[in-house]
């Protein structure tokens, strides 16, 4: 399937770039005559051009079969730690504290580092599968939950919400402020999802008594949006952001 879409991919620039030729060598003896008709003409087969090079790339970069896709999901004081996959940095997003997913390969343990030491428990993702993992420091050690997400699915009409609970001893709760709940009971190391309307809202996480809010941007229709709720220096925080995956390369 990889092979067809890349193939396809080349076959429309290929021929993008021959109507290309065509046209301008049509509007140089035809100027005066077609020139609006021509320059729109072009301009489509730009945007052809573009497309079959956005597909090539789409499809390109995609992961064989067995891979699972992993991200961190950090909770410390102070800056997040460095984090490394099997001997690679996976850099941490500041404002949300959480990676983009990466592809590692399917039942194969990882290797994971905080800060360059190792973190002393061995996860085994499945192929196919998506995981979260949770890393925090119990001092002196750094720790890892992992969160099974299950594997991925769509709703091309929909968004789809995920909600994390990262904060201990917790059975959070994640509502509209002023209006209805989403979530609730989502125990410690859990995620809670659900497709919902490409609308734009303001969110509530809450944990007892405290709580803390975030604005959820516009989504549109296929988006995947992670909202996390931490407690740091004893107070909530509630982070999200649109859910990505690097592009794959051999490491």
């Amino acid at each position: 399937m990889v092979r067809w879409y890349v193939a396809k991919a080349r076959f429309i620039a290929d021929l993008t770039f021959k109507m290309t030729i065509h046209l301008i060598s049509c509007v140089r003896r035809c100027r005066r005559s077609f020139g609006p008709a021509l320059l729109i003409a072009l301009s489509f087969g730009q945007l052809a051009q573009s497309q079959g090079q956005e597909i090539g790339r789409l499809y390109a970069t995609r992961p064989p079969p067995g891979y699972a896709f992993i991200r961190i999901a950090t909770v410390s004081e102070g800056n997040s730690p460095r984090i490394q996959v099997n001997s690679a940095d996976l850099a941490i997003n500041e404002a949300t504290g959480a990676s983009s997913y990466r592809a590692v390969p399917g039942n194969q343990p990882l290797h994971l580092a905080a800060n360059g030491s190792p973190i002393s428990k061995d996860v085994v993702p499945a192929p196919e599968t998506f995981l979260t993992l949770v890393v925090s420091k119990a001092n002196p050690a750094w720790t890892v939950q992992s969160i099974d997400e299950g594997q991925n699915s769509d709703d091309g009409l929909k968004a789809k919400l995920r909600f994390f609970n990262l904060v201990p001893g917790c059975a959070a709760i994640l509502k509209i402020a002023d209006g209805p709940t989403i979530f609730e009971q989502s125990p410690f190391a859990s995620v809670r999802s659900r497709a919902i309307n490409p609308v734009s809202a303001r969110l509530e996480g809450s944990c007892g008594e405290g709580s803390a809010s975030l604005t959820l941007p516009q989504l549109r229709a296929g988006d995947h949006y992670s909202v996390f709720l931490r407690k740091e220096s004893q107070r909530l925080r509630l982070t999200g952001g649109l859910d990505e995956t690097e592009p794959h390369r051999e490491r």
